[in-house]
């Protein structure tokens, strides 16, 4: 089961590295809209942060539920603000999606 949690946090990070670095990417061009594969990471973020909450309960780890409400809280929106940018083509939803990803990075590491 520990085998299983490291690979969840494994592709956890592979998501957030991907919607980071697809806005990074983006900013270079003229076009500020999110793009599929940003909108593939939010459900791998949901995916795998919803496995990784699964893996420390089934191994009796704690869990903070406050936080872990909102992160998932800060990933649903990060993934409607993706999914809408796709659709609409505008450059807000790009902005919401690099600003949330950073909320949730900051609610990751600061919330102790």
């Amino acid at each position: 089961m520990e085998i299983l949690r490291h690979t969840f946090l494994v592709f956890h990070l592979f998501g957030f590295a991907a919607i980071m670095g697809g806005l990074f990417y983006q900013l270079r061009g003229k076009d500020l809209v999110t793009s599929g594969y940003m909108a593939t990471s939010t459900v791998v973020q949901l995916v795998t942060g919803a496995g990784l909450i699964w893996t420390r309960l089934s191994l009796d780890l704690p869990v903070d539920h406050a936080k872990m409400g909102v992160k998932l809280g800060l990933d649903v929106l990060i993934a409607v603000a993706a999914l809408l940018g796709m659709r609409n083509k505008q450059a807000w939803p790009f902005f919401t999606v690099g600003t949330l990803t950073a909320a949730a990075v900051v609610v990751a590491v600061a919330w102790t």
